[in-house]
């Protein structure tokens, strides 16, 4: 493959950029494989309620859940927003995470040059959002969902797991 011949850029300049843009790639990777762990613990938790019967000692077991349900949902929806599904509806919705290293990635790949400073800024930024939130989610699964599970294992029920990372997007984010 040949560049432009009306393109002056150097090796390292490109090289930079394809940087720039697979470590977007690869945080991008990671929310959405965070994304999709946490939609399969719902899934789970969604038919553990529906296979409880209807009785006093389910019921702390069906409050555990919903707890942990808006716990597991509050972490979602900083990474990415399911409301957005066509692109007029970025307009109405705010982007989250996903969004933002998507744009980015956009925008760093739009010429064949050196990312800005700015883009290198924005992508440290984001990077440091996303170790945030995936920190949140590994405290999530530590203490709250262990808990959860020990409540759970108590009314001898089967435990609800998460999923190893790497699942394909489709498998989960296809329900919504």
């Amino acid at each position: 493959m040949k560049l432009d011949p009306r393109v002056h850029v150097s090796q390292a300049d490109l090289e930079a950029q394809l940087k720039l843009l697979l470590d977007t790639r690869d945080e991008m990777n990671r929310v959405y494989d965070t994304v999709n762990q946490i939609e399969d613990v719902r899934m789970q938790l969604s038919g553990l309620k529906r296979r409880l019967p209807e009785n006093a000692s389910a019921k702390s077991i069906v409050g555990a859940a919903d707890d942990l349900e808006k716990k597991l949902v509050a972490v979602r929806d900083d990474l990415i927003n399911l409301d957005i599904t066509a692109n007029e509806d970025s307009l109405a919705y705010p982007p989250q995470l996903d969004a933002k290293l998507a744009y980015l990635a956009m925008d760093a790949g739009t010429a064949d040059s050196a990312p800005t400073e700015a883009e290198f800024k924005e992508f440290d930024k984001l990077k440091r959002q996303n170790g945030e939130l995936l920190a949140k989610w590994d405290d999530l699964q530590r203490r709250d969902l262990a808990a959860f599970q020990k409540l759970a294992a108590e009314g001898s029920l089967s435990t609800v797991l998460v999923p190893p990372a790497g699942r394909a997007a489709e498998e989960t984010l296809a329900a919504h």
